[in-house]
């Protein structure tokens, strides 16, 4: 599934991308697909802006389908409920230390 829209993808892209690059400059006349279709007349600006990021969306959507029915190599595996890793918050509800360790409470501030 995840070449076939990597191809897709890839094919939407070149078409629409072309088909810009030929608007502007009238380079790639042969590879400007949507400039030859006469129910767009008027409108090749358009769709091929359209055609060419729906290409790069299906790109970026090729990269979220998982292999082979594995885990996606982009995707990491959720191994704690905590935001921190694998740290457990404080029971006592102690704020921890900020100089490394050592408390505050014995200096006199001389």
């Amino acid at each position: 599934m995840r070449k076939l829209l990597e191809m897709l993808g890839t094919g939407l892209l070149l078409i629409g991308g072309s088909s810009l690059v030929h608007y502007f400059t009238d380079w790639f006349g042969k590879w400007a697909v949507l400039d030859r279709l006469p129910f767009l007349d008027g409108y090749e600006l358009y769709a091929s802006g359209v055609v060419a990021v729906l290409g790069f969306a299906v790109l970026c959507a090729g990269d979220l389908v998982p292999d082979d029915g594995t885990a996606s190599a982009r995707t990491p595996a959720r191994t704690s409920r905590h935001p921190a890793g694998d740290a457990e918050p404080d029971a006592g509800g102690a704020e921890p230390q900020a100089h490394g360790g050592q408390s505050d409470a014995g200096e006199d501030g001389d």
